[in-house]
């Protein structure tokens, strides 16, 4: 019995505490312009990074998926490439015919997302992977990104490939 009610008690206190949470996120100005980030917010723009990967590397909906991440007017830029817009988006994500999965994953990580009066800015390290080639293959950089909010939620409205360094050769015999 004794053991019932303070099982009922942590459970109360639970609950008042994650009505308090809750309280006090109502009570948080609208990302508009505020340069705040709910919890919620943070949660929905790292899934946005993986959505990003995952609809790249398996080719969804023929590459429809990995547009739509994108604002409409949403921009990449890799290199001297710059692609913008979702339809230009969407043909640079569709793989080859009769492919379905390509054989480069992208790997995300160390995501650092900040507010901002547009909504956020976010970077994150990426490592390609190639599993196709006879050798295992890697290359990298990282993502600079300004993330916006929209109807639909959060998504890229700009999103910029800098490639990691590549060590000088070595001048050894």
């Amino acid at each position: 019995m004794k053991g019932e009610r303070m099982l009922r008690l942590k459970m109360l206190a639970t609950i008042v505490a994650l009505l308090a949470v809750a309280g006090l996120q109502a009570q948080r100005p609208s990302i508009k312009g505020s340069g705040t980030l709910t919890g919620v917010d943070y949660a929905e723009i790292q899934r946005l990074y993986y959505q990003y990967a995952w609809a790249y590397d398996s080719c969804a909906e023929n590459g429809q998926a990995f547009a739509r991440v994108f604002t409409p007017d949403g921009v990449f830029v890799a290199g001297g490439r710059v692609i913008e817009g979702r339809a230009k988006l969407a043909e640079f994500a569709k793989c080859p015919d009769r492919m379905s999965l390509r054989p480069t994953q992208h790997w995300i990580g160390n995501v650092l997302i900040m507010p901002s009066p547009e909504g956020a800015t976010g970077s994150a390290y990426v490592m390609q992977v190639n599993t196709a080639e006879p050798k295992l293959s890697t290359s990298g950089g990282r993502y600079e990104d300004i993330i916006v909010k929209g109807p639909d939620g959060w998504a890229i409205k700009k999103r910029t490939y800098v490639p990691a360094p590549r060590p000088a050769a070595s001048t050894r015999p």
